[in-house]
């Protein structure tokens, strides 16, 4: 018959392979250093391995240990994901709705679906990760969210996506520059202006730089910046011109940003992102409806961009 091993067996086991000594091993459990070694020694005895070498005062582990501590591991990993999992359960029933939100999507639309949701919801308590795009995977891969609302493209399963709204590009510029006396804004009306761009090694830097190739159009690319928001408080100050999002653009009026519809057409597209390891949440849902609304009240707005 198999031996049956107890749990204190196997995390003192853990416990030294991790800290390396059964005096630390002792710390990490609170218990006594010879508990540990009694321990350790029972283990031992039952499978009838050795797993350690005693050598000076030390426990070495044999190969047999690093296999076993393999196995262990693999186990103990499982553990953590369900106490993240009793977490994430207490946090819901508790209310509590955490957001990972790309930052196009954190300017306007996010504070206005926010304020709706609020007023019939005043009571959930809402945690907030603004992202930039090359930092949503790691976001995605932990799980850690009950909504993810991201710029697509985006790979993730088809089942757990939901498109919010498919937008055009806008031109953005200082109140008062020549451009704003233009009913539509195209490439060739930017060539030689000083033009403010997202970082290389973005999709929206490929786009937009291939469009003006495309139309041939000289542009002096002065500032280059991480996000979109950071690009409009530049156009805001008086430094140039660009080529944003609507949802980024319209959160900046208040600060002088005059906004014109841009071609030939960019497509900005945005959905939101549900957790695939769980049901998607009453709270949530309710969130979800109010992003919805306003995100086709921030589309109307902007229809004849």
């Amino acid at each position: 018959m198999m031996p049956r091993f107890g749990l204190k067996q196997i995390s003192a086991f853990r416990s030294v392979m991790i800290s390396g000594t059964t005096s630390q091993a002792a710390s990490l459990l609170n218990i006594s250093q010879p508990a540990v070694s009694r321990l350790i020694h029972n283990l031992e005895s039952q499978i009838a391995v050795e797993l350690f070498i005693r050598r000076n005062g030390r426990l070495y582990p044999t190969p047999e240990a690093e296999a076993l501590f393999l196995e262990v591991d693999k186990v103990y990993g499982g553990l953590d994901r369900i106490g993240n999992l009793l977490q994430n359960i207490s946090l819901l029933h508790q209310g509590h709705l955490r957001l990972v939100v790309s930052v196009p999507m954190a300017q306007r639309l996010l504070p206005q679906a926010l304020a709706d949701f609020q007023k019939t919801r005043p009571d959930i308590n809402v945690s907030i990760k603004v992202v930039v795009r090359r930092e949503m995977r790691e976001w995605l891969d932990a799980q850690q969210f009950e909504v993810a609302l991201a710029t697509f493209p985006i790979d993730y399963p088809a089942e757990h996506v939901e498109h919010l709204a498919t937008l055009n590009g806008v031109c953005v510029m200082p109140a008062g520059h020549r451009l704003a006396e233009l009913k539509v804004v195209r490439a060739a009306d930017l060539e030689g202006e000083p033009f403010i761009s997202i970082i290389p090694e973005t999709k929206l830097r490929r786009n937009v730089d291939e469009l003006f190739e495309r139309e041939g159009v000289g542009r002096r690319l002065l500032i280059e910046t991480q996000t979109g928001a950071a690009i409009c408080d530049l156009v805001a100050a008086g430094l140039g011109v660009s080529v944003v999002d609507p949802f980024t653009a319209s959160a900046f009026t208040a600060k002088g940003l005059a906004i014109r519809p841009f071609r030939p057409v960019i497509r900005f597209d945005f959905g939101l992102l549900l957790p695939m390891r769980r049901p998607t949440s009453l709270v949530a849902r309710e969130f979800m409806q109010a992003l919805h609304r306003r995100a086709e009240a921030i589309a109307e707005e902007f229809k004849h961009c």
